[in-house]
């Protein structure tokens, strides 16, 4: 019984991790012009600082976003690096009404998510797992892994409807709700080779395990915020999103191949949350978010804090400590067409060593963002920019089993990530 203990726990821990993927709080391209946008009054503040819209001019604005990112995330182990590419292209749009103390407003975005993580050359885990195999045998099952592709997406749609109201000339308040449409798939094949004689002495047969899994869900919250305009040079803004509750409900096929003691093995017997019909809470947490910016001269100063209420959320069996952003950046009106942007943003996402597995790790960043905007008419502006996201390499944390001298070792294992985004917007006032 233990030892049946030990080989589930062992595979558990490897299949989890195909589940997730990481992506970056944006929603437009002046984020990556300089990540500060919360205090400031833009058309994009339908999403930074929506309390500040009715600060614009009167008029009807479209805004037109495509972030474009470039994604590499890898692990290390025994000097191998395991690494998968991928594209991202993540969309925004947004409608804004402003008419004297009134505007309102709509957003529809990708509010996280990213591109479809696939390892060409396999994942770290299975190594882990294989020698684990072989230390309950004292290497006399000679188990090692001889087909690996697991593919993981995880993205949230998000609609945004809402106003705010200019109270008076210093003040504004903005409220709105948040629809969310979540959906998260896990596709994955592994096969196992060993020693059949060895296997058959400890109750394991069979070497093939597939499933094909969609985990869908959709959840409203309610947005809330402020902005102080006290002078024409000095602005500051609050936004608090609430938490939105999100209930999973997965549709799967899949193909149980392996058994131990007589009892079939498969994926979602190690991953709950995949197994058909499975539901499971997945929140968004709780986000706030303050900023401020001033005028000097041709300069826009900016600086900002984000907080992340992610203790109170629920995310499947992962318990993770609030993270925070911050953030500053600087904008220069060169002439009345071309503006020139520069920011930095540090974030700590709150997620201890012993969550990282092969595809979701969330490791702390820098992003490093310039651009520039060119204003050819009165009533229309574009918006080009560029990033780095340079992620802090870590090592994960060492998981034993119930027995003795059997482990996952993955404090061996280097998790990093390197982004690199190209965006552009487009902005017409009718």
């Amino acid at each position: 019984m233990k030892l049946k203990i030990v080989i589930m726990s062992l595979l558990a821990s490897i299949l989890m991790s195909a589940a997730s993927i990481d992506y970056l709080s944006n929603n437009s391209a002046s984020y990556f012009q300089n990540p500060s946008q919360t205090g400031k009054i833009s058309v994009e503040g339908i999403f930074y600082n929506p309390a500040g819209t009715v600060f614009l001019e009167d008029g009807t604005y479209l805004n037109l976003n495509m972030q474009n990112s470039l994604i590499e995330e890898s692990m290390t182990l025994k000097g191998k690096k395991y690494k998968s590419k991928n594209y991202a292209g993540a969309p925004s749009f947004n409608l804004l009404y402003k008419k004297d103390k009134f505007s309102l407003f709509g957003n529809a975005s990708v509010v996280a998510g990213g591109a479809t993580l696939k390892y060409k050359d396999g994942v770290v885990g299975v190594e882990l797992a294989a020698d684990a195999f072989n230390q309950l045998t004292g290497g006399r099952l000679g188990a090692r892994l001889t087909t690996n592709n697991f593919k993981g997406q995880n993205r949230y749609y998000q609609l945004t409807f809402g106003g705010a109201y200019k109270v008076n000339e210093q003040f504004s308040i903005s409220g709105g709700l948040r629809y969310v449409l979540g959906v998260r798939k896990l596709k994955g094949n592994a096969i196992y080779s060993y020693n059949p004689l060895v296997g058959r002495m400890i109750g394991l047969s069979g070497n093939e395990l597939h499933i094909d899994s969609e985990r869908t869900a959709n959840g409203i919250g309610g947005t809330i915020g402020f902005d102080y305009k006290p002078t024409d040079t000095l602005n500051f803004a609050l936004k608090y999103d609430t938490p939105v509750k999100m209930k999973f409900k997965a549709k799967a096929t899949e193909v149980k191949g392996m058994s131990i003691a007589g009892r079939p093995l498969g994926i979602s017997l190690f991953y709950p949350e995949y197994a058909d019909g499975a539901e499971y809470r997945r929140d968004l947490p709780g986000v706030l978010s303050i900023g401020v910016s001033k005028n000097v001269d041709r300069f826009t100063y900016s600086g900002g804090y984000i907080h992340y209420f992610n203790k109170s959320a629920k995310m499947d069996r992962f318990k993770y400590k609030d993270g925070y952003e911050l953030n500053f950046g600087i904008d220069y009106r060169i002439n009345d067409k071309f503006t020139w942007h520069a920011g930095f943003n540090y974030a700590n996402t709150g997620a201890p060593r012993n969550t990282y597995t092969d595809v979701e790790y969330a490791i702390n960043s820098q992003i490093y963002a310039t651009g520039l905007t060119y204003k050819p008419t009165e009533n229309s502006e574009w918006k080009f920019g560029i990033a780095h996201v340079s992620y802090n390499s870590a090592n994960g944390e060492k998981e034993n089993s119930v027995l003795r001298g059997v482990s996952l070792d993955k404090s061996k294992v280097k998790y990093d990530k390197s982004i690199n985004v190209f965006t552009v917007g487009y902005t017409h006032k009718f």
